[in-house]
């Protein structure tokens, strides 16, 4: 059952990507600014459930504005994403900051395939200052799943040999990687084994074949479909994927 703040997410969320399937930019640019309204409003309150809401609605305009070849529109996806996911770290909403990482990740790595390069530098520059942040707050799962994404586009950006944005991608996982270990957080050699632990985690549980990195075996994560997104999303609260610290505290 949806409260009314995330009823409201999602109906801007729908008529932002309608606006966008009419080729209506103007609209589009208006919804995803409500949609960070909404947010702020949310912060205020601090009710980070309503907002993981308005994280998926922003991500779902971005990816559909891709699809469109809408370069304006997806770049305000993700403007509007970062705007928001700064206020998010002050407040130390861990779930709510995955959920940034993981909407940047995907409008990114479309924007990538696509070769929309505004939009992809912009996902870059948003990941860096999640996962920077990430790192700052002692966020662990946000900060390995931010290196992991940042890896994934620079993998995609490499395929497609673009190669300024391939260098961008790889430099600023370095600059987490490095930060992370001068703060004595989590060591490089944690953030190299994460995505085999998805990787192997995916192999295991087929429902969540959409978090399989890219670049690793079986199918890569190289979008979401909004069924499968909202039936997940659905079903309860995001789950943070277990790290081996989490695990060897059991």
């Amino acid at each position: 059952m949806f409260s009314l703040n995330e009823q409201k997410a999602i109906e801007l969320g729908e008529s932002g990507e309608r606006a966008i399937r009419e080729q209506n930019e103007y609209d589009a640019l208006q919804y995803a600014e409500y949609l960070r309204e909404l947010g702020h409003e949310l912060l205020e309150n601090d009710l980070e459930n309503d907002l993981k809401r308005v994280i998926i609605s922003l991500r779902n305009i971005g990816n559909k504005a891709v699809q469109k070849k809408m370069d304006n529109v997806a770049s305000t996806a993700l403007n509007e994403l970062k705007s928001l996911s700064e206020i998010t770290l002050d407040k130390n909403f861990s779930n709510a900051m995955w959920s940034f990482s993981k909407a940047a990740q995907e409008i990114g790595k479309g924007a990538v395939q696509v070769e929309m390069l505004e939009p992809a530098k912009l996902a870059i520059d948003t990941l860096k200052m999640i996962g920077m942040g990430a790192v700052e707050k002692k966020m662990e799962v946000v900060t390995l799943w931010t290196t992991m994404s940042l890896e994934e586009m620079a993998y995609l950006a490499n395929k497609q040999q673009l190669e300024d944005l391939t260098k961008e991608a790889k430099e600023a996982r370095e600059e987490i990687i490095e930060y992370s270990e001068v703060s004595g957080f989590v060591t490089k050699e944690q953030i190299e084994k994460y995505p085999q632990l998805i990787s192997q985690t995916v192999s295991q549980f087929s429902e969540l074949r959409n978090l399989q990195p890219a670049g690793y075996e079986t199918k890569p994560n190289e979008e979401f479909t909004e069924e499968e997104f909202f039936e997940d999303e659905g079903k309860g609260e995001e789950q943070e994927p277990e790290t081996e610290a989490a695990k060897k505290e059991k």
